[in-house]
C-alpha cells in the first residue's frame, strides 16, 4: 500500500521549486533534484531525494570535494580548468530555476547554464541539463575543445556489481565509446541511488568520445589519456576503485564571434532513458484523470483560460483538504498534481 505524503515533501514540489542561500553557495531545488552552485570555485554538485518522508537529499556524485567534477577547455593546444585558471575570472548569474556560471576571459566567454528536466518515463523533475556555449571573443579563430570529468561514485565497493551500465552492456573496467558505437546512456548505481548520464540520447550532438577510468589517470591529465581497454579502475599505489567519467568534445576551429553549444544530461536512472532531443521542453504529460477526479464537472473548453482557472482552484482546494486532515494524497497522486501545475506553468510562461 502507499504511503500518504508528508506535507513538507507536497509543498517542496508545489512551491515551484525553491531557491536558498549558503556560505559560498547557493541551492536551487525542483521536483527531486536539488542543484548546489559553488560560488567560490565556479563548480556544481547534484543531488537527489532518496527519502520522501524526511525530504533526505543525497549526492548523486562525490561531493565532499566539488572541484573533483569539473569542466575545462583546450585551445590552441593550451588546457584550462575552469574555476581553476588564472585566465577565467567567473560569475554566478541567477534565473529563476534557470542559473547559469559565466567564465569570461580575454579571448572566450563559456556560459554553463542549468535547466531541471524530467526523462522520459517520470512525471517529477529528476535531472539537469547543463548547456554550454563558447563564444570566440578574440580577433582570430581558435581551435576549441572541451571536457567534462564526473567524479562518479554510486557503483564503487560492491563486489561482483559493475561500477557501470550503459543500456547495451555492463562496464566493468576501462573502456571508451566512440561515436561509431550506439550505446544510448550509462548508469551508475548503488542500492538507494542511481546516476544517468547521455551519451548519444536526448542531446543534439553528442560527445565525440565518453571514457569510463580510474579518476585519478583522468584528472591528471591535461586533455586526454591513452585509453587502456579491459584495465581495471586502479592507479596502483595512490588510487583504488576510483571509478569516473569523461566526455570529451575534440577541438575544432571557431571563428571570430561564434559559438558553439554542447548539452550534457545527468538524471536519475529511467529505463525509458531521456526525452528525445526534439521533444524536450514540450508539453508530453498525460492529461490529469480520473485517478485524481476533480469535485464537479467542468463543461469548458480544454485549455481555456476558465478551465484552467477551475482546475487550479481544484487543485488548491485539494491541498486546502489535505492541511485540515480530511484527505490523504499518496505519491501517485502527487506526481498528477505536480504535472497539472508544471503544465499551467508552462502555459502561461511562469518560472
Amino acid at each position: 500500500m502507499r504511503q500518504p505524503v508528508s506535507f513538507p515533501a507536497l509543498c517542496l514540489f508545489f512551491l515551484f521549486g525553491g531557491i536558498s542561500a549558503g556560505l559560498g553557495a547557493v541551492d536551487f531545488t525542483s521536483g527531486c533534484v536539488r542543484l548546489t552552485l559553488h560560488k567560490d570555485t565556479g563548480r556544481f554538485s547534484l543531488y537527489y531525494m532518496s527519502d520522501l518522508s524526511s525530504e533526505k537529499f543525497d549526492p548523486l556524485f562525490v561531493a565532499q570535494d566539488p572541484r573533483t567534477t569539473f569542466f575545462s577547455l583546450i585551445s590552441n593546444d593550451k588546457t584550462y580548468r575552469l574555476g581553476e585558471s588564472s585566465a577565467f575570472r567567473f560569475r554566478l548569474e541567477e534565473n529563476g530555476l534557470n542559473p547559469s556560471i559565466v567564465f569570461e576571459s580575454a579571448f572566450l566567454r563559456v556560459r554553463q547554464e542549468f535547466a531541471f528536466i524530467k526523462t522520459a518515463g517520470s512525471s517529477l523533475d529528476n535531472g539537469i541539463q547543463i548547456t554550454l556555449s563558447l563564444e570566440n571573443l578574440s580577433p582570430q579563430q581558435v581551435s576549441l575543445g572541451l571536457r567534462f570529468l564526473v567524479d562518479t561514485n554510486l557503483g564503487e565497493g560492491v563486489h561482483g556489481v559493475s561500477p557501470f551500465f550503459t543500456d547495451k552492456r555492463p562496464i566493468d573496467s576501462e573502456t571508451l565509446i566512440t561515436l561509431n558505437e550506439d550505446d544510448r546512456w550509462w548508469v551508475s548505481r548503488n542500492d538507494k541511488l542511481s546516476l544517468m548520464g547521455n551519451i548519444s540520447a536526448g542531446v543534439e550532438r553528442r560527445p565525440d568520445l565518453v571514457h569510463f577510468a580510474n579518476w585519478k589517470r583522468l584528472n591528471e591529465a591535461p586533455w586526454k589519456i591513452s585509453g587502456s581497454t579491459g584495465r581495471n579502475f586502479n592507479y596502483l599505489p595512490y588510487s583504488i576503485g576510483d571509478s569516473a567519467v569523461c566526455y570529451y568534445y575534440e577541438p575544432r576551429p571557431l571563428s571570430r564571434g561564434d559559438t558553439f553549444r554542447y548539452t550534457i544530461l545527468l538524471a536519475a536512472e529511467d529505463e525509458n532513458g531521456f526525452v528525445p532531443y526534439g521533444d524536450r521542453g514540450k508539453d508530453i504529460s498525460p492529461p490529469l484523470n480520473t485517478t485524481v477526479p476533480l469535485s464537479g464537472d467542468l463543461p469548458l473548453p480544454p485549455g481555456s483560460k476558465e478551465a484552467d482557472l477551475a482546475l487550479l482552484k481544484e487543485l488548491i482546494n485539494r491541498i486546502d483538504q489535505y492541511v485540515a486532515g480530511e484527505i490523504s494524497l499518496t505519491e501517485e497522486e502527487l506526481a498528477l498534481m505536480e504535472a497539472a501545475t508544471a503544465r499551467l506553468k508552462a502555459r502561461y510562461g511562469l518560472p
